[in-house]
């Protein structure tokens, strides 16, 4: 028997120390310890003690230390030399005090003229609290973030139907759910809490229902993987709607009580109305009662409503209630599993399976929760009824052109079993109340040296609240909110640059990114993207006259830029990650996080947040 040998020391834990911060890596915002030995990074952890990880890092959040580290990252302030064409990536160095002077002046004959001229997009800033009101105190209303490219279509379809949504919105209720089904979720979101959360739930040996066309390492650890035809989630879900629809298995309860269900819609077509929900004098939805057999508000708590029903108001104007149109509308064999099995290339009988278990888990398993607590309407109630099936749904719904609708069929299957914001369904995250649909609107127009008069983006709930002109043409650069993109809740950013050099639907002045590589990774086409970045008019005149970006990295869009202003690193400044600009709550508890400075710059950088600060300073 050999003696055992002392291992070699690998790391002088000596010179070392724990420093610690929020990720940045992508939307999470996990806790992360970072060990720094002589004021330089050695490695990135997981912070054992922060509520949303509890220590465990992905990949992404390990290679914080490459960002850190890289080679690219931009070191002072660059003007593109003159004589010197875009994209060629020449520029000579300028200080601070005369880059901010030079933009100053530009935006302050922008912001006296037409601020409309500044174009504002960010990347996925995780500050758009700030740039927001940065954007809305200067008066432009083209400001917008990454989410029209990324999965705003599946927030706002949360928002629009439920008040809340998937990802930051809400979450699964890991410790009481026995049946969950995720839906096109990478392990790229959300990815720490999710795997935690999987845990959980596979300890309790709860069911683990995956949809996704590819097998990654979230199908692998499913009870089931449901490998669907991309794109087809929409017809999966509404299939399996119809089959709970046709067995009676919905919850009538929560239906009358939380939903629109019973609501009144006229029914009249070719007329006036025809479609809208039937309001009383004050504006209030109507029912039927079933007490009265009579129209009544539906906010009276004492009304018996009919779920199902076609009616004639005191008026004589035929109605019929919104679950009625609901019926009409998915029980036709187009939504039929045999049908549905054609489409979505999943068997009939496993879209009928599926259904039912998820009915017989909400119905026969329910949890119940002694409590006393008060309802909407101020009546006493005893009970909580859980309905213990949850959902999750990410990337692989919303990059799709169906995905808006697709999540509002998901949205539908948790809404019709009740599963909504109970025990062991899916819960809404703080802060309350969940309005719906959110009260903001988008800001309509803009004048000079003034603020708007609402926040650049928003939720529109009909014709009048859309940003168009009198004659329905766009009012803003990338036409989000006109009759092109009605629900574009977070702007369509990805149009900027194609609209602004066809003068579609007018030319702009200067055009302001942050944290956005639109000559890359952010367009459809990046060399169509980057010719448009250098295509001139008949004067030999650039069509977007001057390109400033914000980037703690040398990216590919740098090179198309008149004036460069180098941003930190996530590591070397603060952030406040507020619950007011993006959901980060838990379900349980009100959160707001912060990051701070675990190494001093070694650069002439400053972060954005200090630099817009200062320009708005100087500004008058």
């Amino acid at each position: 028997m050999t003696q055992r040998q002392d291992l070699p020391q690998f790391e002088d834990h000596s010179k070392q120390e724990h420093r610690y911060t929020t990720c940045y890596m992508c939307a999470c915002r996990c806790g992360i310890k970072v060990t720094v030995e002589d004021e330089k990074i050695r490695f990135v952890q997981g912070n054992p003690d922060h509520p949303v990880n509890k220590g465990v890092l992905c990949a992404k959040g390990n290679s914080a230390i490459m960002k850190q580290l890289s080679p690219a990252k931009l070191t002072q302030p660059m003007l593109r030399k003159a004589g010197t064409e875009r994209g060629a990536g020449e520029f000579e160095p300028i200080s601070w005090d005369a880059a901010l002077d030079m933009l100053t002046a530009r935006l302050a004959n922008i912001r006296a003229t037409d601020p409309k001229k500044l174009a504002y997009f960010t990347g996925r800033d995780q500050m758009q609290a700030l740039t927001g009101l940065w954007a809305s105190q200067f008066g432009t209303i083209n400001w917008a973030a990454h989410g029209g490219f990324c999965s705003v279509n599946m927030a706002a379809a949360g928002l629009y139907t439920m008040g809340h949504s998937f990802w930051e919105f809400g979450d699964p209720d890991w410790e009481n759910t026995k049946y969950f089904m995720m839906w096109g979720v990478a392990e790229d979101h959300a990815s720490n809490p999710i795997k935690l959360g999987l845990k959980r739930i596979k300890e309790r040996g709860a069911k683990f229902v995956a949809v996704n066309p590819v097998r990654t390492g979230y199908q692998a650890i499913a009870d089931e993987w449901v490998s669907i035809t991309p794109g087809t989630d929409g017809m999966f879900a509404l299939s399996m709607l119809q089959v709970l629809l046709r067995e009676g298995l919905v919850d009538d309860e929560f239906l009358i009580r939380y939903t629109n269900a019973p609501q009144l819609v006229i029914n009249n077509p070719g007329k006036q109305g025809d479609g809208l929900l039937l309001r009383d004098a004050e504006g209030n939805p109507q029912v039927w009662d079933q007490h009265t057999h009579g129209v009544q508000s539906a906010l009276s708590p004492d009304v018996a409503p009919a779920l199902l029903g076609t009616y004639d108001a005191p008026c004589g104007t035929p109605v019929r209630t919104a679950f009625s149109i609901l019926m009409e509308k998915y029980m036709v064999p187009e939504y039929a599993p045999e049908a549905a099995a054609k489409v979505c290339g999943i068997k009939a009988d496993d879209i009928e399976r599926i259904a039912l278990e998820m009915a017989h888990v909400a119905f026969k398993e329910t949890i119940t929760i002694d409590t006393q607590w008060t309802d909407w309407a101020g009546r006493k109630q005893s009970q909580f009824i859980g309905r213990p099936v949850s959902m999750h749904a990410m990337r692989g719904i919303s990059a799709h052109s169906n995905g808006f609708q697709t999540c509002r069929a998901i949205h539908l299957l948790q809404v019709v079993l009740g599963t909504v914001d109970c025990p062991g369904g899916h819960l809404a995250k703080p802060p309350f109340p969940k309005h719906i649909v959110p009260p903001i609107k988008p800001a309509k127009g803009n004048a000079p040296n003034t603020p708007l008069e609402s926040a650049p983006l928003g939720f529109p709930t009909q014709p009048e609240d859309l940003v168009i002109d009198e004659h329905g043409k766009p009012r803003r650069i990338d036409k989000a909110y006109s009759w092109d993109a009605p629900i574009a809740n977070h702007g369509l950013m990805h149009m900027v640059i194609s609209n602004a050099v066809a003068g579609d639907p007018y030319p702009i002045d200067t055009l302001m990114l942050f944290m956005a590589n639109m000559a890359w990774n952010s367009s459809m086409n990046t060399a169509q993207t980057m010719d448009m970045l250098r295509a001139k008019d008949d004067n030999g005149d650039y069509k977007i006259p001057f390109i400033v970006t914000c980037d703690a990295f040398h990216s590919e869009t740098v090179n198309f830029s008149d004036l460069v202003l180098p941003d930190t690193t996530f590591l070397e400044r603060y952030d406040t990650i507020s619950m007011l600009d993006r959901p980060i709550s838990e379900v349980d508890a009100a959160c707001d996080s912060i990051r701070q400075p675990i190494l001093a710059t070694d650069r002439d950088v400053r972060s954005w947040q200090e630099v817009m600060v200062d320009i708005a300073g100087r500004l008058k």
